[in-house]
């Protein structure tokens, strides 16, 4: 017989989201297991840097990061048009961190609260009574483990340890994520940098590229590219070779990261997912952390009143699909749909709308990044209508290009509005969902298209 734990919650995956929601309900008086099967000095180590805005540290409440933690405090971010000509600048403080010293940090946090952590404790079955999810089994070094809960939740990354292991009903997408709606990064660390080189942040998003500060004194140069890490690489010789700098390699550095939309419910009787392995991340940037955190807190407040009322079913943790769906569920929505196509336009035109004022603004991406949503002045938008018909009239913009970015934002503004409207109970999520799978697939096709051509391209 192997060894039981008992818990209020078990939480599956110990990095940044996982101990982030362990901590918050811990500090509510609830005991709380984090069951890694990585070893804990091991995560984040792939990736290494990462960047969190300043503003998300009071809105998290999480300390700000000291010592070798901190990498670079950067105070502006420069988007790039292909050809370099046009540029803007945008202010926003924005903290270098590095990765595997946060994670530690905040399972540190989480133990202080109580939170037992158990490290190379793998997920190999699940438990279940009369229709609800009632913990784990786990596979660790000294034998089998089971973790008997009132409440699981599913933070393990990509690959969705637990939701994947879950039958698959109405009510829950099981699917694992395959190689279309995955978004390989690649990085290498460069030093000794010569030519044409600007500080800070700089972001190319004809090649979704960018270089940033990075460790000590070398400036990280990445792509992000979905497939595979062959063709991610290839893109990021292209990316390099039209770069004004050059320098010297340190070494290369990546991960993948989900590039799909979430599953259409985060919950089910006795179970809730976040993070990475519910899509969470950002569709703009791929950054995932303070995303995650977003739908954290309001998992955890959920959480917190089901716990009170012993009442775990799925319509008592239906309010975190709502609360989540109809904000920043919606925006991303918006966003992943949407995306695909503003990155298939050529680079001339891309150039060209660089150049067009109240179309690239410093306002617009800054309010991209604190709130998710594309926002614009509307005199500087229609100002913008008569250079975009100068721009047809003289062959700087294909009207095939106007005609799929006008169509990507009908698509995306039909997503916007049907998540903003997210059933308030489960009764209603059918037709909902129904309704909702019928816009994401033919949203999907172009982004599948697009990558799919840009693979080719690659070779």
């Amino acid at each position: 017989m192997g060894k039981k734990l008992e818990a209020d919650v078990v939480v599956v995956g110990a990095g940044t989201s996982g101990c982030y929601f362990a901590l918050k309900l811990a500090e509510r008086g609830y005991r709380c297991v984090v069951l890694e099967k990585e070893r804990l000095e091991m995560l984040g180590s792939h990736i290494g840097p990462f960047h969190m805005e300043e503003v998300a540290f009071a809105r998290f409440g999480v300390p700000f990061p000291e010592g070798n933690e901190l990498l670079h405090v950067v105070k502006n971010s420069t988007m790039w048009s292909p050809n370099r000509n046009s540029s803007f600048q945008f202010e926003l403080k924005t903290l270098v961190m590095d990765k595997p010293s946060f994670i530690q940090r905040l399972q540190g946090y989480a133990r202080d609260s109580g939170v037992e952590v158990l490290e190379q404790a793998e997920v190999t079955g699940l438990m279940w009574e009369r229709g609800f999810l009632r913990g784990v089994r786990v596979s660790t070094p000294e034998g089998e483990l089971e973790v008997a809960a009132r409440l699981v939740v599913d933070a393990s990354g990509i690959d969705s340890a637990v939701r994947a292991l879950m039958p698959r009903t109405r009510w829950l997408e099981t699917a694992p994520i395959n190689d279309r709606d995955t978004f390989i990064v690649y990085m290498e660390p460069w030093r000794n940098i010569t030519g044409e080189f600007y500080p800070d942040i700089n972001s190319f998003p004809g090649f979704q590229g960018w270089y940033a500060p990075g460790p000590g004194d070398t400036t990280i140069v990445g792509v992000g590219m979905m497939g595979s890490a062959e063709a991610a690489k290839k893109r990021h010789d292209l990316f390099v070779e039209m770069l004004p700098f050059e320098g010297e390699v340190v070494s290369s550095t990546g991960g993948r990261v989900p590039y799909r939309r979430p599953p259409y419910s985060l919950v089910d009787n006795g179970f809730m997912v976040m993070g990475d392995a519910a899509y969470m991340n950002k569709p703009f940037s791929g950054e995932g952390v303070t995303s995650a955190f977003t739908a954290c807190v309001i998992a955890v407040d959920v959480a917190d009143r089901a716990l009170a009322v012993d009442d775990l079913s799925r319509e008592s943790l239906w309010p975190y699909n709502v609360r989540y769906f109809r904000d920043q569920g919606a925006k991303f929505a918006f966003l992943m749909s949407f995306m695909p196509a503003l990155v298939a336009v050529s680079d001339e035109e891309l150039d060209f709308f660089f150049s067009i004022p109240g179309v690239m603004t410093e306002e617009s991406s800054r309010a991209l990044q604190l709130e998710y949503e594309v926002k614009g002045d509307i005199k500087e938008s229609l100002k913008a209508v008569s250079h975009i018909i100068k721009g047809l009239a003289g062959r700087q913009l294909r009207p095939s290009t106007l005609f799929s970015l006008a169509r990507a934002g009908v698509l995306a503004g039909a997503l916007k509005n049907l998540y903003e409207r997210f059933p308030d109970h489960p009764v209603d999520f059918g037709r909902w969902m129904v309704r909702v799978d019928r816009i994401w697939s033919r949203s999907e096709r172009f982004k599948y298209e697009y990558f799919s051509s840009l693979t080719r391209e690659l070779g």
